[in-house]
């Protein structure tokens, strides 16, 4: 039975469901429990069953069974409605989907038959020695392997194929789910044979596929449910609706490649890890990765596949904001051995020491340097400077210039020569890059020739590296003092700090970063924008820092730059700080209203739909037929198009 909203709320009662995730008191017409959404000892989390609402008094949660369930299964409120009525019996009736009803019943006819198939390869692995043997040898406790469902797939041309025909299960669904296939003589045969199986879930926890990992020498080694209606690869992720809620708890989750990576990192309470379907991460990977959380840690491979998947994931993820983190494991080591060994503790330091994106290349490109010829250092030197170039806000790159400032050739003048050359080297890179440089400036200022192996490039002074001119015993840095008495280099200061023509966009997001800063318009701030409304990166995570510790900075005492000061990475912290100064000079003179904001918020919502109705048009526009996916865009486009016509909403 198709439902809207207003049924399936009727259908679901919010005492009985959220009493399944809160143990709840009655206290007069209300229930009352500890708040799931913060830590507390006394409850202040009300559920009214008359108006079918929920409140918490001690952080302000509140809303009904949608908001509830969104909120704690970190899902969207479509995921969230159609979980609330497939468990009141009901399907959710989404707008323009009627068209899509026969469409619908086939893919459930494919959801049931995975089903089936799944409960069949759990049985198979109960009764084949053989393959208890290798799960058993690979660490997977009963627990992990009843969470994930994991099975096996017998050693048989046709043992599913059987079951379901006994069972009288149309093969023709079978084909279409990717259960069966066609063999050369035209007869269907199994997909998976004699392989560990692992059932693969969407949001909503039904199996759309499989994957599975051969127990012989059969190539390939894993092997995927090939495209069906339900199952898209590059949309799904190993291990999310079991990853959900700790994600949503910690606001961080690790992204790993296999499927034993995550099963092992589970099984030892790492339970905020996914995994990509033996494919790198997709941009539609990315953009669900950063509805999820904030913070995605890398958790690959050491060798070359994984050191190159990792910086392409790194780029994909931070195109949509979020905050990429790496972790560097032992050579030869991945997740699933790591913790096979019982080192929990090892893996838990190397999450912890991940580093940026940034930081994680310049160590490669230094460690795999060739630093003993002058190829190699000025090879080095140019991989150095692109990186660096990829980071745009000179007080970031800062940061990261600290770590390779030894390894430019002017570094025995001193680090803020050295430093100052690089940040001009890199500026420079970018300015050819976009063709706009001046006919004076084509190339970065050229340095002296690059020293011999141990000036400069390997982080030590001149003194320190015990290198010393032929012709004469004098240490390099004593030359130097003479020197200055004939030719005292003037020394570099700054350029001036000139306002800098900005679009309307970046006007509207530096106005929001002054309003967050201040006391008096930091709660109006966060009652109309979301970290999604800001341009860039830094400013989002400024939004959500203020938004965790909106509770803090209402007491008096509360000083919001002593907070960003205390903050344990300190690249993000400087960076604030020197944008608030930044911007609290240029626009001193601009008064912060609720009006402003609002206005702002408008601003970058209104680009946003730009940026998204100039991509959806660019994927549509060379398709000459249109796929239920293209469909999906094309609908989408249409939304946008007509909110982006409409005239905003007048000030409140």
């Amino acid at each position: 039975m198709r439902a809207d909203k207003d049924e399936i709320r009727a259908r679901s009662d919010i005492v009985e469901i959220i009493g399944t995730y809160v143990s709840l008191k009655q206290k007069g017409r209300n229930w009352q429990g500890l708040c799931p959404f913060h830590q507390e000892k006394t409850p202040s989390f009300y559920v009214d069953p008359s108006t079918q609402t929920f409140k918490c008094f001690g952080c302000g949660a509140s809303g009904d069974i949608f908001t509830f369930i969104s909120r704690y299964e970190n899902m969207s409120f479509v995921e969230a409605a159609e979980w609330l009525a497939r468990r009141a019996g009901l399907e959710f009736a989404r707008r323009g989907q009627e068209e899509e009803a026969a469409k619908k019943s086939a893919r459930d006819l494919i959801y049931e038959i995975n089903a089936v198939a799944r409960d069949f390869f759990r049985k198979m692995l109960e009764r084949v020695p053989a393959a208890r043997e290798y799960v058993q040898q690979r660490g997977l406790t009963h627990e992990a392997l009843t969470r994930f469902q994991i099975g096996y797939a017998p050693d048989s041309w046709d043992a599913l194929l059987s079951f379901l025909t006994a069972r009288r299960y149309s093969l023709q669904i079978a084909e279409t789910a990717g259960l069966v296939v066609r063999a050369s003589s035209g007869d269907l045969i199994d997909m998976f044979r004699h392989r560990i199986i692992f059932p693969i879930h969407d949001e909503q926890e039904r199996v759309v596929g499989f994957g599975g990992r051969a127990l012989g020498d059969v190539q390939p080694k894993y092997l995927n449910t090939g495209e069906t209606p339900v199952f898209a690869k590059s949309r799904l992720l190993y291990g999310l609706p079991f990853a959900r809620r700790k994600i949503a708890a910690e606001g961080r989750l690790l992204l790993m490649e296999g499927y034993m990576d995550v099963v092992a990192a589970h099984q030892a309470d790492f339970s905020n890890a996914l995994a990509t379907l033996g494919t790198s991460l997709t941009e539609e990977h990315a953009r669900k990765l950063a509805r999820l959380a904030p913070v995605v840690t890398l958790v690959y491979d050491a060798d070359n596949a994984g050191i190159k998947a990792t910086l392409r994931a790194s780029e994909l993820l931070e195109k949509e904001g979020v905050q990429v983190r790496v972790v560097r494991l032992p050579p030869g080591d991945d997740p699933d051995s790591l913790l096979r060994r019982g080192d929990s503790a090892a893996f838990q330091r190397a999450i912890d020491s991940a580093v940026g994106r940034v930081e994680y290349q310049l160590e490669r490109i230094v460690s795999e340097a060739d630093q003993t010829t002058e190829a190699g250092r000025a090879r080095m030197l140019r991989q150095i400077v692109a990186i660096l170039a990829s980071v745009p806000v000179r007080v970031e790159r800062d940061a990261y210039i600290e770590k390779v400032w030894r390894f430019h050739p002017m570094s025995g003048r001193g680090p803020g020569i050295a430093k100052e050359m690089f940040h001009r080297d890199a500026e420079a890179y970018n300015a050819r890059r976009r063709g706009d440089a001046p006919a004076t400036a084509q190339e970065p200022s050229p340095p002296p020739p690059l020293p011999p192996p141990g000036v400069g490039y390997r982080g030590g002074s001149d003194a320190e590296s015990g290198y010393r001119r032929r012709d004469s015993g004098e240490p390099r840095r004593e030359r130097y003092r003479r020197a200055e008495w004939r030719e005292r280099p003037r020394p570099m200061e700054p350029p001036p700090v000139a306002e800098v023509a900005m679009t309307q966009e970046e006007r509207a997001e530096r106005e929001l970063i002054r309003a967050l800063a201040s006391p008096l318009w930091r709660a109006v701030t966060l009652k109309y924008a979301s970290a999604d409304d800001f341009l860039t990166p830094l400013a989002r995570r400024f939004f959500l820092f203020v938004q965790a510790r909106a509770q803090k900075l209402q007491s008096e005492e509360a000083n919001l730059v002593e907070m960003l000061i205390r903050e344990e990475e300190e690249d993000f912290s400087t960076a604030v700080r020197q944008q608030l100064q930044e911007f609290n000079t240029l626009m001193a003179n601009v008064p912060i209203t609720e009006a402003l904001i609002q206005g702002c918020v408008e601003t970058l919502r209104k680009h946003r739909k730009h940026a998204r109705l100039a991509e959806l048009a660019q994927s549509l526009q060379s398709k000459t037929t249109l796929t239920e996916e293209d469909q999906e865009r094309l609908r989408e486009y249409d939304r946008l198009l007509k909110e982006v016509k409409r005239p905003p909403s007048p000030p409140s």
